[in-house]
């Protein structure tokens, strides 16, 4: 996972310009992004004093429409050979592993260490590393990183480097909000979600307080908490454990108590409120992206997995053994 230092701010006009033209981007359209970039000037203040104004000659405006648009044709060509995904100025390379392509060097029943006939991460990097001195843009090292999933090891393997500089490996990372482990666990995500919400769950204690009816507080709830707990439920919400099912539940039940505190059953209380349980509002989440995902038109579409002939055919301990995760995904849940 890559990190731009101040990716928007670095960006050249001239060089976005350039990359504009490259596309065959209209004349009038080319005069109207100058116009974008020109006669722009920034202050600085502090406290109650007030720079005076200077013209800023480099960077994009950030809380634009065009800014994010203008980056995504600005990194358009940091593309290397190996998969990457693009978004905004977060930029993630990822390559899945043969045993083909490492030395195992050592190995036990938690971790093992292996050794890259050919990193093809490490030549990533290296394109992107030579992409920044090419556009004027730098690659924080301190900020990137990397992670190696494995669904029964840990693995340790050679780290990645830029300018000589190693990239950290992690056991877990942050990427657009969804918090991954090397299992694929989820269970960090869970209990960070929860900690994430907390702020608002001690405002819904407090507006309980200060008299706010029943309706308005199920309506912050949905709006504040509920909205923090179900986002990206796709990507992690199949694969969470009966615990942290449990966890999620308990956690809506003393929400749904301090907003009626004077009806014992959880159930009655849901059905006052008119709101389902929150497991049952993850899976509609899941279900319904699945739908989306499986128009032809959708752009993931054509990335949905094909289930193999051994997923259903094996016997019950091998599926348990070799296939466990494989079944609990996304498509193959919910179809």
């Amino acid at each position: 996972m890559l990190d731009f230092s101040k990716a928007f701010d670095r960006m050249r006009p001239d060089i976005a310009i350039q990359k504009l033209l490259q596309l065959n981007t209209h004349p009038s359209l080319i005069q109207v992004i100058k116009s974008f970039f020109s006669d722009r000037q920034q202050q600085v203040r502090f406290q109650t004093a007030l720079s005076q104004l200077k013209p800023s000659k480099i960077g994009v405006p950030q809380g634009t429409i065009l800014g994010p648009l203008l980056w995504n044709i600005f990194v358009n060509d940091l593309s290397p050979a190996t998969s990457h995904i693009k978004y905004a100025d977060d930029t993630t390379l990822y390559n899945a592993v043969q045993s083909s392509d490492v030395n195992i060097t050592s190995s036990d029943a938690q971790h093992a260490t292996i050794s890259f006939i050919d990193n093809p991460l490490q030549f990533a990097a290296n394109f992107a590393s030579n992409w920044c001195e090419e556009n004027s843009m730098t690659l924080n090292t301190a900020k990137s990183m990397t992670i190696s999933f494995s669904l029964k090891k840990t693995i340790y393997s050679e780290p990645i480097l830029i300018k000589d500089q190693s990239i950290e490996d992690k056991s877990a990372v942050k990427l657009l909000g969804v918090h991954f482990d090397t299992h694929l666990k989820f269970n960090t995500h869970v209990n960070e979600v929860l900690l994430k919400s907390k702020p608002a769950f001690h405002a819904l204690i407090r507006l309980k307080r200060a008299g706010l009816d029943s309706d308005c507080l199920s309506s912050f709830y949905q709006a504040r908490i509920v909205s923090i707990i179900i986002y990206a439920a796709a990507s992690w919400y199949p694969f969470i454990s009966k615990n942290d099912k449990t966890k999620l539940e308990r956690y809506q039940s003393l929400c749904s108590r301090i907003i009626l505190p004077h009806i014992d059953s959880y159930e009655e209380r849901l059905k006052q409120l008119q709101i389902n349980e929150l497991n049952t509002q993850l899976d509609i989440c899941c279900l319904k992206y699945v739908n989306r995902v499986q128009n032809e038109s959708h752009p993931l579409n054509s990335y949905i997995p094909v289930a193999p002939d051994h997923l259903h055919h094996k016997s019950r301990a091998t599926k348990k053994r070799r296939t466990a995760l494989l079944d609990k995904s996304l498509f193959f849940r919910y179809t």
